[in-house]
């Protein structure tokens, strides 16, 4: 999802659009600030992917994330100058302020919590912790800067109220996840990402074990292979079906092209 996210942000013209924002608040602002708009600049691409990642998949974004960067402490808190990607400590805690920006719920807050108690501060260099609390200042603003955006492609509309939708929003994931549970059948008939968003968010609400979400998503993408390859075939043979127009013949198929295959000094291979 956070891939598609920089698809959408290239169809909108986001991260064009959003830097000039950025490049103005970071005149105004001063002292620590100013460098942390310098480092919200540099991220902007990877922020905006992330953002609708969470816009569309809920808290699933979020964990998913801590998953993958859940790293050595050196790399967690390491800045690397030309990396246009959030170092991850600031990256988790970003995602979760976006998250309950979108989708306000306590399980944002929570979670924040146990990633900085999972990676204390407390032991690095006093010039890292001073980046690190700039940061963390500057995020409401920058929030309110990015989700307040009006890009040109949006005609007068903000990017917070295009990309939340309310179906996402925790409370109506766990009804649905609980309608699952009465009528399990309505799990196929839920879209992908909606279901990734549901089974993420009763993941998190402690409803669905590891072991379980790994189950039930293993079930779920099984049926959306299978359903789309029928799908697949169904038009294919639609096509099929339907009479040529006059003078119009089908493509040699592979059979038709084997037959004609001829091995020097012998006749046609069948």
């Amino acid at each position: 999802m956070h891939e598609t996210g920089h698809q959408a942000a290239a169809l909108l013209g986001l991260v064009e659009s959003l830097r000039p924002e950025i490049q103005r608040a970071r005149r105004g602002a001063v002292g620590p600030e100013r460098a942390a708009w310098r480092l919200f600049e540099r991220w902007i691409s990877e922020v905006v992917a992330d953002v609708y990642s969470i816009a569309r998949v809920g808290v699933a974004s979020t964990m998913g994330l801590i998953g993958l960067v859940s790293l050595p402490r050196a790399f967690v808190f390491r800045i690397t100058p030309d990396d246009p990607h959030p170092f991850a400590w600031i990256r988790v805690h970003l995602s979760c302020a976006f998250g309950d920006a979108l989708y306000p719920h306590p399980q944002w807050r929570q979670l924040a919590g146990v990633w900085t108690s999972l990676y204390p501060v407390g032991r690095l260099p006093a010039d890292r912790v001073r980046v690190i609390r700039a940061l963390l200042a500057a995020v409401p603003a920058f929030i309110g800067l990015v989700l307040g955006h009006q890009p040109p492609a949006l005609r007068g509309r903000s990017l917070g109220e295009v990309i939340r939708t309310d179906d996402r929003s925790p409370d109506r994931l766990l009804r649905r996840y609980a309608a699952w549970r009465a009528d399990p059948s309505a799990i196929r008939r839920t879209r992908p990402a909606l279901a990734f968003a549901v089974v993420g968010q009763a993941r998190a609400s402690g409803l669905l074990t590891p072991e379980g979400e790994d189950r039930l998503l293993g079930r779920l993408i099984s049926y959306w292979a299978l359903e789309s390859t029928l799908q697949a075939n169904a038009r294919l043979a639609e096509v099929m079906a339907r009479p040529l127009p006059p003078g119009r013949r089908l493509p040699r198929g592979p059979r038709q092209r084997a037959q004609e295959y001829r091995l020097p000094g012998h006749g046609t291979r069948p």
